[in-house]
């Protein structure tokens, strides 16, 4: 019996896909303006678009597939393809219940193909943001509430921290997916914390207190998943995003960011936030005993989890239209103790309108460091004394990405990239031989936006 997960993406794909290709036929012959010059490929669907944006609904439909290429190091070399469909519609309930400002969005995921990270390089980081077990599922559903000049907003049900807490601005250019969401969450947090590609349960509460100072809580899941906390994989726990599970524990997350600004330059955004989860999680080192895992035993359980993270991004010059080039630094922290990943740093720096008449253009450079903690090192040491082996001992993966984003037509942005893993998992050992670290990585990838 094949896999429900591929069966799902390989009907719901290509009807999807045909639908869409149907309508724009339909749609071509009708379009006043050219193909690119539209702001979507298949225009206003025969009408269909805009007479739903009369009745308050907004409809979008956005592929993005990521074709990649391993070109030295890693595990192995080769070639890899991942693509994400993102489904979406927002109703503008304010005009139908005289409660203005609110409204209900709901999206669906239909990732496809697997990219590089988990077949040829094993990094921690997702080398592109669009990498998820492929199959269809739900997304976003949640509703959200404006107050006039946004001074408060309001969001509940189901919704990702990646796409409201801990925001960089300047790197959404970049496709590495630690500039996006962080790793230090995505690989430490329970299910991954709630977030790209399984959203969790919860509320969002933004108020806008001063001109300059805006406060964001929020209250999730404590596992998007849902239980058992160590147990099958994602796509087998929750293979269509259709679970809201309330009873595993908590995670509660509270963060401000300033907005300043420096003589001589633009402005600029300081951000701190910390997130904590209720939810237990094996010890990396001891065992119920006190003793170390290397003799066996089961992990102890220790108590919740915390994150502590900042960042600021800096706008350092300002030309003409669109043109400006900006900076970022980011850090965060976890507890060594119950943590793979105990430090998070990075930096960029991100030029938009590299060339006068391209003004949305961007050409973008970045560097991240994940630090292993020092409780998986520890481990290792314990048990090469105790096997008599020589087993590599991690250190921190650092990624360097490199990559320029062109919007060749409203529909359209291609963004050619390129990366070089350093110590890739933080220093495994090398398939070929386990007394080595896994080589250094050096990646190719074509990262696509298409707007239907």
């Amino acid at each position: 019996m094949k896999n429900p997960e591929h069966f799902s993406a390989q009907i719901i794909l290509p009807v999807t896909l045909l639908t869409l290709l149907l309508l724009s036929l339909v749609a071509y012959s009708s379009q006043p303006t050219s193909i690119w010059s539209r702001s979507h490929l298949f225009g206003d669907w025969g009408g269909v678009r805009p007479w739903l944006a009369r009745q308050g609904v907004d409809i979008s439909a956005v592929e993005q597939p990521v074709p990649s290429d391993v070109l030295s190091g890693g595990a192995r070399q080769g070639k890899a393809f991942a693509g994400l469909l993102t489904l979406s519609a927002r109703i503008h309930l304010g005009r139908y219940v005289d409660v203005p400002g609110l409204s209900a969005y709901i999206s669906a995921w239909v990732p496809q193909g697997h990219g590089p990270t988990a077949y040829y390089v094993h990094s921690l980081s997702g080398l592109s943001y669009e990498e998820a077990p492929d199959g269809a599922r739900l997304a976003d559903a949640y509703l959200t509430w404006h107050a006039p000049h946004d001074t408060v907003h309001v969001k509940i049900g189901k919704f990702g921290i990646d796409e409201n807490f801990d925001q960089n601005p300047a790197a959404n250019v970049l496709v590495n997916s630690n500039f996006t969401y962080r790793n230090i969450m995505a690989n430490n947090l329970p299910g991954g914390g709630p977030a790209y590609s399984y959203e969790g349960p919860g509320i969002m509460v933004a108020v806008q207190t001063t001109r300059d100072l805006r406060l964001r809580g929020g209250l999730f899941s404590g596992d998007p998943l849902g239980q058992p906390l160590e147990g099958p994989p994602p796509q087998v726990r929750d293979s269509n995003g259709l679970i809201f599970p309330l009873n595993t524990g908590a995670l509660v997350i509270g963060e401000a960011d300033y907005t300043y600004r420096v003589a001589g330059l633009g402005p600029g955004t300081f951000l701190v936030g910390a997130l904590y989860d209720t939810l237990s999680r094996p010890d990396l080192f001891y065992n119920e005993a006190g003793e170390s895992l290397a003799f066996g035993g089961l992990p102890r359980q220790d108590r919740g989890d915390y994150v502590l993270y900042a960042g600021d991004t800096q706008t350092v010059w300002r030309g003409a239209a669109r043109r400006r080039l900006r900076m970022f630094t980011r850090i965060a922290y976890a507890p060594p103790d119950r943590n793979l990943i105990s430090f998070d740093a990075q930096a960029g720096i991100v030029l938009n309108g590299v060339f006068r008449d391209r003004p949305d253009d961007a050409l973008a450079f970045a560097i991240s460091y994940d630090r292993i903690s020092s409780q998986s090192i520890n481990l290792i040491q314990d048990q090469n004394v105790l096997n008599r082996s020589n087993a590599p001992l991690p250190s921190a993966e650092t990624d360097f990405e490199l990559d320029y984003t062109a919007y060749i037509t409203p529909w359209l942005t291609m963004t050619p990239d390129l990366q070089y893993i350093l110590h890739p998992g933080g220093g495994i050992p090398d398939a070929q031989n386990q007394a080595e670290l896994e080589p250094n990585a050096v990646v190719g990838q074509m990262e696509l936006t298409i707007v239907f």
